[in-house]
């Protein structure tokens, strides 16, 4: 069954270019370092999703290596933020729970609806998205 049959909303996404920002009064995120509840620096963001309101939805996390080329992207729903200060985010989960979420393999291209649950259910959040008041 799709998500759709099963009743869920899997909801489309799109990754905001270089040019692109979000909808106000939300901020950029891009490039900001990523810390986790520990307080320990475990990448960057590397790209934000948003809907069709241009609203915040996901953000791809690179984590922190020794070599660029082995970079590893984590997908985290912006419900695991925290906190966000004029250059970082502090999300509410550990590293080795990050490192525990699947590999995002192309930050240039919107999560699938697999991939958008996977990080949600890592995280330990519902995987269908809550209605906007």
């Amino acid at each position: 069954l799709t998500a759709e049959a099963k009743g869920e909303n899997p909801m489309k996404l799109t990754r905001l270019e270089f040019a692109q920002h979000p909808r106000p009064p939300q901020r950029e995120l891009r490039q900001m370092g990523v810390f986790d509840s520990g307080g320990n620096l475990i990448g960057h963001v590397e790209s934000a999703y948003v809907d069709d309101e241009r609203t915040f939805r996901f953000v791809s996390i690179a984590m922190r290596g020794l070599v660029v080329l082995g970079r590893k992207y984590r997908l985290v729903p912006v419900e695991a933020i925290s906190e966000a200060g004029p250059d970082s985010i502090t999300l509410t989960v550990d590293k080795q729970t990050i490192e525990n979420a699947p590999t995002f393999s192309d930050p240039r291209a919107a999560p699938d609806e697999g991939l958008q649950r996977a990080a949600c259910e890592q995280c330990g959040l519902p995987t269908v998205p809550p209605p906007e008041p």
